[in-house]
C-alpha cells in the first residue's frame, strides 16, 4: 500500500490534536506587524497577534511561505518517508500566491508531490484536508481522495460579519468603490466568501444587523438535509464566537463543531471583531 502524506499550511483551522493525530505537514505563512516578520504559528501564536494588532501602528502585511519553507517540508517528509506521495492542500489561490508557490515547489519532486488549491480557507480548508487524513488512514488513493475533496469543495459556504470594511480596503481585497460607506460610517457588515472572491450581503448600523444576518445564515443550514462539519472562526472576539457556537450546537447536536481564533493571514484582512460560520453539508 503507497503512503501519502498531507501537507497544507497556516492558515487553516487545525487544532493541535488534528495535526498530530493525523501527522499534517503544515507550511508557516509570513505576517509582518510592527515592522518584525513573523512565521505564522512558529514565532507568533494567533492571541498573541491579536493583541499586537489591536495597537499597531500601521495595518499588518501578510506574505505568502517562502519557497525554501515548501522544500524543508517536503524534504523532511520524504527522507522519512522515500515511497511516499505527499498531498499538498492549500489556501484559495484567488487570495493568496501560496498556492503558486507549492505548485512551482511540487514540480521539483518529480511526481512526489500533488498540489490542490482548496478554494476555501480556515476551517474551510481544514475541512478538506482532514477528510484527506482520515482517507489515507482507510488506504484510499490519490485520486479517491481527490474526488472526495472536489465535493467538499462545492459543499462548503463561509460566512462572515466584519466590524467594518477597512482592513478589506486596505488590503486590496475589496474595491474602494464598493466598501466606502462601510468604511467611513462603520457599518457591520455580513460577506459570503464564494468563487474564490468576497460577496456583501448585508450592511447595518448595530448588533442587530449582525445578528440579523447570522439568523439567515443558521436559517439556511437547517434547511440542508445533513450538515458534516460546522466552524465556527473570530478575531479576538471569544465571547461572541462561543455564544454562536452554543446557539450551533443547540440547533446540531450531533455535528462536530470547532471553535478557533482564526489565522493572522486571515485576521489581517478582516480586522478585530470578526466573527465566521463555515460548514458544508447537503
Amino acid at each position: 500500500m503507497s503512503i501519502i502524506k498531507i501537507v497544507t499550511d497556516s492558515s487553516a483551522a487545525l487544532t493541535d490534536e488534528e495535526i498530530k493525530k493525523y501527522d499534517i505537514g503544515v507550511v508557516p505563512l509570513q505576517v509582518l506587524i510592527n515592522d518584525h516578520n513573523y512565521l505564522d504559528g512558529v514565532d507568533i501564536s494567533r492571541n498573541e497577534f491579536f493583541k499586537k494588532m489591536e495597537t499597531a501602528r500601521k495595518l499588518p502585511a501578510s506574505s505568502q511561505p517562502a519557497v525554501i519553507n515548501f522544500y524543508d517540508t517536503y524534504e523532511s517528509i520524504l527522507r522519512k518517508n522515500p515511497e511516499a506521495q505527499i498531498l499538498s492542500i492549500h489556501l484559495s489561490g484567488g487570495l493568496s500566491g501560496t498556492g503558486q508557490t507549492a505548485a512551482t515547489v511540487a514540480k521539483d519532486f518529480s511526481g512526489k508531490v500533488i498540489f490542490l488549491d482548496s478554494h476555501s480557507i480556515d476551517r474551510g480548508l481544514s475541512f478538506q484536508v482532514l477528510a484527506a487524513a482520515r482517507m489515507v488512514q482507510e488506504g484510499k488513493t490519490i485520486e479517491e481522495i481527490i474526488s472526495l475533496l472536489t465535493k467538499i469543495k462545492n459543499q462548503t459556504k463561509i460566512f462572515l460579519s466584519l466590524e467594518s470594511l477597512k482592513n478589506l480596503i486596505a488590503g486590496g481585497r475589496i474595491s474602494r468603490a464598493s466598501g466606502l460607506v462601510g468604511s467611513l460610517l462603520n457599518i457591520k457588515v455580513g460577506l459570503e466568501f464564494i468563487d474564490d472572491s468576497i460577496k456583501t450581503i448585508s450592511k447595518g448600523r448595530g448588533e442587530k444587523s449582525i445578528s440579523k444576518f447570522y439568523d439567515q445564515v443558521i436559517d439556511g443550514m437547517q434547511k440542508l438535509k445533513k450538515i458534516y462539519s460546522i466552524g465556527v472562526s473570530h478575531v479576538d472576539a471569544d465571547p461572541e464566537a462561543k455564544e454562536l457556537s452554543n446557539r450551533l450546537r443547540k440547533l446540531f447536536p450531533n455535528t462536530p463543531l470547532v471553535m478557533l481564533g482564526t489565522s493572522p493571514i486571515v485576521a489581517t484582512h478582516t480586522g478585530i471583531g470578526t466573527l465566521c460560520i463555515l460548514y458544508y453539508g447537503e
